[in-house]
């Protein structure tokens, strides 16, 4: 399933991707955790972009988080628009193997509604970590197998 990227997302991610050989910070294979996209309009359920505004207490800069791998205590929060409420917060607890990375969304029960959960609706290798620390592929194919956890 290919992610479909907001347009209001897109002019940040690709300047986070310029930086992607340099991850300050991590000693070692790294993670990416991705918000502002959502999956294929083909997919079952209704998706929202959701913004990743804290990762393990730190506030990340634009959509795209490089952080070490391991579990991981994010905070997202949906985009704010002029004709909107405040956001809304939800917190996740996710596992994060090395050199993966994390596209995840909210999904809802209706396009209207409301309420929606976190979900990570696609994992992949990063092909540059891999390489650079001689890894094979150890993360799961699919999303039903990643953990993650909804916390109130």
């Amino acid at each position: 399933m290919k992610p479909y990227l907001h347009p209001f997302a897109a002019a940040t991610l690709a300047c986070a991707c310029l930086n992607a050989g340099a991850v300050s910070g991590v000693d070692g294979p790294w993670s990416i955790l991705i918000g502002g996209t959502v999956p294929s309009p083909a997919t079952d359920g209704y998706f929202m972009p959701i913004l990743v505004s804290s990762l393990d207490g730190t506030s990340p800069v634009g959509l795209s988080v490089k952080t070490n791998p391991g579990k991981k205590q994010v905070l997202l929060d949906t985009p704010r628009t002029q004709n909107d409420r405040a956001p809304s917060h939800k917190r996740m607890e996710l596992e994060m193997a090395p050199c993966m990375r994390y596209f995840v969304a909210g999904k809802k029960s209706a396009p209207a509604s409301l309420r929606w959960t976190p979900e990570v609706f696609r994992v992949e290798p990063i092909g540059e970590c891999m390489a650079e620390f001689k890894l094979k592929i150890g993360a799961p194919a699919s999303t039903e197998s990643v953990e993650s956890t909804v916390v109130k």
